[in-house]
């Protein structure tokens, strides 16, 4: 892990022109709400405004003592290896390592977080466990390197943040494209594809996992043309679409 990546390069079809419909429905109803607003009593408009401002300041430092205080920040000396491949990552991104957190939590999960100016990946321990498990270091690069493309593809910043909460095809997209950063920085499709076989199935049963057959019944998901209707409402693609993109990517 050395050179610099062209994320750019790697961003899935259909993304800018759905990033345009979710920045002009901002830009559409941002000010309608803001005028709303201020067709109101403009005193109290104006101290809702600054009372906001103070409660996300305060919202701020409390998602970082609530981190500090409740979950395991990743460093030099604590989970080494999991500070290292972040810290390789980042780099090849071209991007300042973020703070790497890791929490108590029963599911296989990780999500990249923005507050302000900095940069937070929260890691639920079964997904570093269950990546550690696999005897493959790969997959728990993959889900790293996955979390780390959100902050370099710009996705975590305040505003697409919003957009994406309310905008899901982009926020589906997104994961495509992260997906995609990260079997470029990890150069395994193996790895990527245990990384998602690991959060589909959990880790005491991936030792079981029939790969071919999980490869033939991810096939049969993508000729299911209710496949991408079934997405409808959710932020993230089926796993099993995830997973067979990136095979797409192996044999394109």
């Amino acid at each position: 892990m050395n050179s610099i990546i062209d994320i750019k390069s790697h961003v899935a079809k259909g993304t800018g022109f759905h990033s345009f419909i979710g920045w002009s429905l901002l830009l559409i109803l941002g000010p309608l709400v803001i005028i709303g607003t201020l067709l109101g009593t403009m005193g109290f408009a104006l101290i809702g405004w600054l009372i906001a401002a103070l409660l996300y300041y305060g919202r701020l430092k409390k998602t970082k003592a609530r981190l500090m205080g409740s979950a395991l920040k990743v460093s030099a000396d604590q989970f080494p290896e999991i500070y290292s491949a972040s810290t390789a990552i980042a780099q090849r991104l071209g991007i300042a390592e973020p703070e790497i957190f890791i929490v108590e939590d029963n599911q296989q999960n990780a999500f990249a977080i923005k507050h302000g100016s900095k940069s937070y990946v929260v890691l639920v321990d079964d997904i570093v466990y269950g990546a550690m498990a696999t005897g493959n270091a790969g997959a728990l690069y993959f889900v790293l390197a996955h979390e780390l493309a959100h902050h370099a593809l710009g996705h975590t910043g305040t505003l697409r943040s919003l957009i994406t909460q309310h905008y899901k095809p982009l926020s589906r997209l997104d994961e495509f494209s992260c997906d995609a950063v990260a079997h470029a920085i990890v150069g395994d499709a193996n790895a990527a594809l245990d990384a998602l076989t690991l959060l589909l199935i959990g880790p005491q049963l991936f030792a079981r996992v029939n790969k071919e057959a999980l490869k033939r019944q991810a096939a049969e998901v993508i000729a299911n043309s209710y496949s991408k209707k079934a997405e409808h409402g959710l932020t993230h693609p089926l796993l099993l679409r995830r997973y067979s993109k990136i095979t797409e990517i192996v044999h394109a």
